[in-house]
């Protein structure tokens, strides 16, 4: 840590904030933070792992003003400051929803297997990047966690939302992507077969513009038929434990479906096949391993002086660390959304805590 002593008088104005500044130095330092200039975020972070009378935290802030002004930096402890965060943070969101509405435009609604997964993927898409409930929550999710009262779609389980229909744009309608998907399941509660399915898929008629949506009401869950809202099923569109137990598509999942959409790498090859034929399409979405050679060698060696037993033995172990890369980090994606989350969260705490004191 930097000696800030010759910054920090021992008396005179600035003398009151010498032990603030040292514990807010202390703790960027564990964390391996900047103390100075230290981030918006970090001072949110600090201030919401001490927590303190108003009166202390409004001196720790003025403490850490108070260094960053005499330093030349800008004060990091304004609730202008952390609007103007919070703001910017929210502006990825709304390129975030803005991108998953173009992709809403690309998901098929008919066809066996591609509309049993565009539905789904579309209700995926609508609650993780438009609404922003995070992937592992999405996936949690109930069909009873979900109630439609004929004109409004509210998601409980804690969340609170309303989704309110766009009749305009039945594509990205969010009720109606609801409702497609929720009486697909209704459908499949009446006639449990994915033959009977895939005929009903494969004879319904592709949203577009100028499609009249119909929002009539869905029919009443019975005794048994609550479960995941969104399934896993296979790439030939067989639902993985269907009500046998109450866990839906993995948080990971959702990662790696929402992924693939937004940066145009889902298959746009799903083609109507035979719900019975295995040797159709895969339709999930894969994880890609690229191959270890680069210009026929790695790391520095030569090919050309190596056995076939040799190369296949290197190939096979590149390809096994590659894998175990991928399973490794595969979780990752969804743990920076829990962090972006928790971020925004005490940021907003923040805000509202320096407005309160005054800090503009």
């Amino acid at each position: 840590m930097h000696d800030f002593s010759a910054l920090v008088p021992r008396r005179g104005q600035g003398a009151q904030y010498r032990y603030d500044w040292a514990l807010f130095a202390d703790w960027c330092t564990a964390l391996g933070a900047s103390a100075l200039p230290a981030d918006p975020l970090a001072l949110a972070s600090f201030l919401d792992e001490h927590p303190a009378a108003q009166s202390t935290q409004r001196r720790r802030v003025a403490a850490i003003n108070w260094v960053h002004n005499a330093s030349g930096y800008p004060a990091p402890g304004s609730a202008r400051v952390v609007r103007q965060v919070l703001s910017a943070r929210a502006g990825r969101r709304v390129d975030l929803s803005r991108a998953a509405h173009g992709a809403l435009l690309t998901l098929p609604t008919v066809g066996w297997p591609q509309g049993l997964f565009g539905r789904r993927d579309a209700l995926i898409l609508v609650l993780n990047c438009i609404v922003g409930i995070s992937a592992t929550e999405v996936g949690n999710l109930q069909r009873s966690d979900v109630t439609y009262d004929g004109s409004v779609v509210i998601v409980g389980a804690g969340h609170a939302v309303e989704l309110h229909p766009l009749a305009d744009n039945p594509q990205c309608c969010p009720v109606a992507i609801y409702l497609r998907w929720a009486r697909l399941q209704a459908f499949f509660d009446r006639y449990p077969s994915n033959r009977v399915l895939a005929r009903s898929l494969a004879s319904a008629h592709e949203v577009a513009d100028g499609t009249v949506e119909t929002y009539g009401k869905l029919p009443g869950l019975r005794d048994g038929q609550d479960g995941p809202l969104l399934p896993s099923f296979d790439q030939w569109g067989h639902f993985a434990a269907l009500r046998r137990d109450r866990r839906g598509v993995s948080g990971k999942s959702v990662t790696a479906i929402v992924t693939a959409h937004l940066t145009g790498a889902a298959s746009a090859s799903h083609t109507r096949s035979n719900p019975t034929d295995r040797r159709s399409a895969d339709v999930e979405v894969e994880e890609e391993v690229s191959s270890p050679w680069v210009d026929g060698s790695e790391s520095g060696v030569d090919c050309t002086s190596l056995g076939q037993e040799t190369l296949t033995e290197q190939y096979e172990g590149a390809i096994a660390r590659k894998y175990a890369d991928v399973r490794a980090l595969g979780d990752l994606a969804e743990a920076f959304e829990d962090i972006d989350r928790k971020a925004d969260a005490i940021l907003s705490r923040t805000e509202e805590l320096l407005a309160q004191m005054g800090m503009a």
